[in-house]
């Protein structure tokens, strides 16, 4: 069981080695992120950022990095942001191999973030890649028989099993895992896994057994004070007051559920609820509410590229103007349902392709010493081979191939919708435009393998500079785009005056000897662009980045305060 969390905070009080800090802040999220995910989030950045600052600013400490994704990972699940969960997932994965050692606190985050990846292809609905991690983490939690981590598993598995219809399976491992948790004494777990096996017997098409147990997991809940659960377990008790057709029970309990879900930025619980809210309105002939609650969840579904969930409100959209005899614009949702019926098959693909462009970045390293011992052994063909192979895949997964950062169109691709969701959600969102300094000469004096390799420095001290979630887009020959979401100009000023101290001391060796590295910078944040797209907010910190050069370079200016 994990360790209570009066005892790690007393721990964290009295911890005064950087390691042992880092760890005990990453136990303390881990535990703490289903009772109190905005402190398990806070502990988790505090412990992601000292694991590569200070004392480990050359030689970041893997272990505590990798602790700090697996938590961000699964609260990113919990948040329906699940293209980022994934990231961090792969990350922490590759950062825990890294380390090249085994001992019981590796197995057991792997085991975790194994967990995490299998709930996150669920949601993306690829039921295959989501039973191959659950299963992994299934047999590594059996191997170093961790009872509390493999029952853990099971419920996930158990849940992916009854949404591929496999409903035998799923009964079997929900049962288990209650009885699992009741033995090991596990409230959260017994919460989770009791609103779990209600879905499975609601698919079963057992309502009155459904509900008992999700009112047994909701009671649960309530009495350990474990909000974010009891907001889950609430929303299957509108669904199954849907099922059981109590709809006056359904949309009291859905309107309550969607209050929880925006208090607690619940986003994937927001959209579910929102839709269902959708279809009850719809049953009981209040039709322009239903439109409402559906046109809230299709801009919410656009904004995270959840076709799945823009899929079911076009559907539901096409029958509710169908009734109405607005025959017009119920075409023009049948055909936006219709295409992205076609596509939506195809989107188990899309979403390995993430894997694949995070997997690209996190193995960079790794593959470059691989290549550096081929070279040792002289075998030139395969060495060859692997590089055709990474650029290729740098280009299938939309990242630049020299510096493994994304290229121009995926950059575009991902920043718009992060100004989307920045818009939806009222947050802040800045950009700086960097730009290398004198770049041609040293191509023209030096050659372009020290400019290429310029460019390759500058991302890696980019990379290191920046947080989780900020984008980093290759934008130009010599120029970067940064955005940073969350972010005022203020940040955006600190990030760029550490670029500028980071880069003082930054050279190439050559045989005409050594290369300084300097960048000129500019600033804006997406407040002050008048049209609120990533046009415009880089075209304001291309304004300013142009001043910067213009007054000498080597310095950065913010737009609006030149």
């Amino acid at each position: 069981m994990d360790t209570s969390v009066s005892e790690l905070d007393a721990r964290l009080q009295s911890a005064t080695d950087p390691k042992a800090r880092i760890d005990i802040l990453n136990e303390l999220s881990w535990v703490l992120n289903l009772g109190n995910p905005d402190r398990s989030r806070s502990l988790a950045e505090q412990a992601y950022e000292l694991s590569k600052s200070g004392v480990f600013e050359k030689e970041p400490y893997l272990f505590g990095i990798a602790s700090s994704l697996r938590s961000l990972a699964a609260l990113n699940n919990d948040a329906g942001n699940y293209e980022l969960a994934l990231s961090q997932s792969l990350q922490a994965v590759e950062f825990l191999d890294r380390t090249k050692t085994r001992n019981t606190e590796i197995d057991e985050n792997k085991i975790d973030l194994f967990g995490n990846l299998s709930w996150t292809y669920r949601c993306f609905g690829d039921f295959d890649l989501a039973t191959e991690y659950g299963t992994k983490g299934l047999r590594l939690a059996q191997e170093t028989l961790n009872l509390h981590r493999e029952t853990r598993i099971l419920n996930i598995l158990s849940v992916i099993y009854a949404e591929a219809e496999n409903i035998g399976v799923a009964l079997e491992m929900g049962l288990k895992v209650v009885q699992r948790q009741r033995e090991l004494g596990y409230f959260p777990g017994e919460s989770i896994a009791l609103n779990n096996l209600a879905l499975t017997y609601l698919d079963m098409g057992d309502g009155e057994k459904a509900l008992s147990v999700c009112q047994e997991s909701i009671r649960l809940a309530r009495e350990h004070h474990l909000e974010t659960v009891e907001t889950t377990a609430l929303s299957t008790l509108g669904e199954i007051y849907i099922g059981i057709h109590d709809l006056i029970n359904a949309e009291k309990t859905l309107l309550d559920v969607l209050t929880r879900t925006r208090k607690q930025r619940l986003g994937s619980e927001e959209f579910q609820c929102v839709y269902h809210l959708g279809r009850v309105c719809f049953q009981l002939g209040k039709e322009e509410d239903a439109i409402q609650y559906l046109q809230s969840g299709l801009a919410s579904t656009q904004a995270s590229n959840d076709r799945r969930g823009e899929y079911l409100c076009h559907q539901l959209l096409t029958e509710i103007f169908e009734k109405k005899g607005d025959f017009e614009t119920a075409l023009k949702h049948h055909k936006k349902f219709h295409s992205l019926k076609e596509t939506i098959f195809n989107e188990n693909m899309a979403k390995r392709l993430i894997g694949l462009q995070v997997s690209h970045q996190v193995e960079s390293a790794k593959k470059d010493a691989n290549i550096q011992y081929l070279k040792n052994i002289e075998l030139k063909r395969e060495i060859e081979e692997r590089k055709l192979a990474q650029e290729a895949l740098a280009k299938l997964a939309g990242l630049d191939d020299l510096t493994g950062v994304l290229n121009r169109r995926e950059f575009f691709n991902l920043g718009e919708k992060e100004i989307a969701r920045t818009i939806q959600t009222d947050q802040p969102l800045s950009a700086i435009l960097l730009d290398l300094d004198r770049f041609k000469q040293i191509n023209d004096t030096y050659g372009h393998a020290v400019g290429d390799h310029a460019l390759i420095e500058i991302t890696r001290i980019l990379r290191e500079s920046l947080r989780q979630g900020e984008i980093i887009g290759r934008y130009g020959g010599d120029e970067f785009a940064i955005l940073l979401p969350g972010s005022t100009r203020g940040h955006a000023k600190q990030i760029a005056e550490r670029l500028l101290e980071k880069l003082k001391n930054q050279s190439i060796p050559t045989k005409k000897g050594d290369v300084s590295i300097t960048a000129s910078m500019g600033i804006a944040d997406l407040a002050q662009a008048t049209k609120k797209n990533l046009d415009a907010l880089l075209d304001l910190a291309d304004q300013a980045l142009y001043e910067a050069k213009h007054a000498g370079k080597q310095q950065f200016f913010i737009f609006g305060e030149m």
